[in-house]
């Protein structure tokens, strides 16, 4: 049974969890984004003064920005989601992880019928 205790930890280590995510994911992006966005505007306009006809204000660079920027960003991604890194980065993390080989052995003890070996495999993970 849990205590009051275990609930509060739980509960405040659950709300630490969230908040990393929310700041890291969410919060720093977009404010390091929106910090990138500035810092570029003030350099390429004040060190390059034709862009000055392009773009005249912040509102205007940041609109053709996001035009260039964000299907790029997406195209590269996918890129190396389905082509570069990402699969060679999970191959060689799923082949040095312990509980994927086990998992991979128990599946394939199931597939030959050896049920019983199959749980001996996983029950250190229980």
């Amino acid at each position: 049974m849990k205590t009051i205790g275990d609930f509060v930890k739980n509960f405040l280590l659950r709300c630490w969890t969230y908040f990393r995510r929310g700041y890291s994911t969410y919060l720093a992006f977009f404010i390091a984004f929106a910090n990138f966005i500035v810092i570029q505007y003030r350099l390429l306009i004040s060190y390059i003064p034709s862009f000055k006809i392009i773009f005249d204000n912040l509102l205007t660079f940041t609109v053709l920005f996001f035009i260039i920027f964000t299907p790029l960003s997406t195209i590269i991604g996918w890129y190396d989601y389905k082509r570069f890194a990402v699969p060679i980065e999970t191959e060689i993390l799923s082949k040095s992880s312990p509980w994927n080989k086990d998992i991979a052995l128990a599946l394939m003890l199931i597939a030959e019928g050896k049920n019983k070996e199959a749980v001996n495999v996983l029950k250190k993970w229980i």
